[in-house]
């Protein structure tokens, strides 16, 4: 992440990668026709773009506040996130059409991709700095 100074660019790389790193997932069960699959996949997928957007919001209202209120602020837009987290999972687990586990990957597959994407980061990092070493 190498842009961290442009959150608006970093959010729109996350989401590229993140759609990038979800066709497997949709194509695979397209073609096997597990359509309950697809959808918990796309419907936790979908959920967790809009609460990115809405944490980049939010932060972005916080920055604008002093720093009790913003605090005070953020802590309670986390509460409200964990809150639809648990909407979201609690409905794809009632639903028949939807695939509570495919539901639970779509919605934290956003977390994954950053996770995937720091650590590959700090690879490359340390990998460059050891070669730079040796020239």
């Amino acid at each position: 992440m190498k842009d961290i100074n442009d959150p608006q660019k970093v959010q729109m790389k996350i989401l590229k990668m993140t759609y990038l790193f979800s066709l497997f997932p949709i194509i695979s069960s397209l073609i096997a026709g597990e359509f309950d699959i697809l959808f918990g996949f796309v419907f936790g997928l979908v959920i967790s773009t809009l609460l990115l957007r809405l944490k980049y919001n939010n932060i972005i209202r916080a920055l604008s506040m002093e720093e009790d209120s913003a605090e005070k602020f953020i802590r309670n837009r986390y509460f409200i996130e964990y809150a639809l987290y648990f909407a979201v999972l609690f409905s794809a687990a009632r639903n028949a059409n939807l695939d509570f586990l495919a539901a639970a990957v779509g919605l934290f597959m956003i977390k994954f991709v950053v996770i995937l994407w720091s650590v590959v980061d700090l690879l490359r990092d340390t990998f460059q700095s050891k070669f730079d070493e040796y020239k």
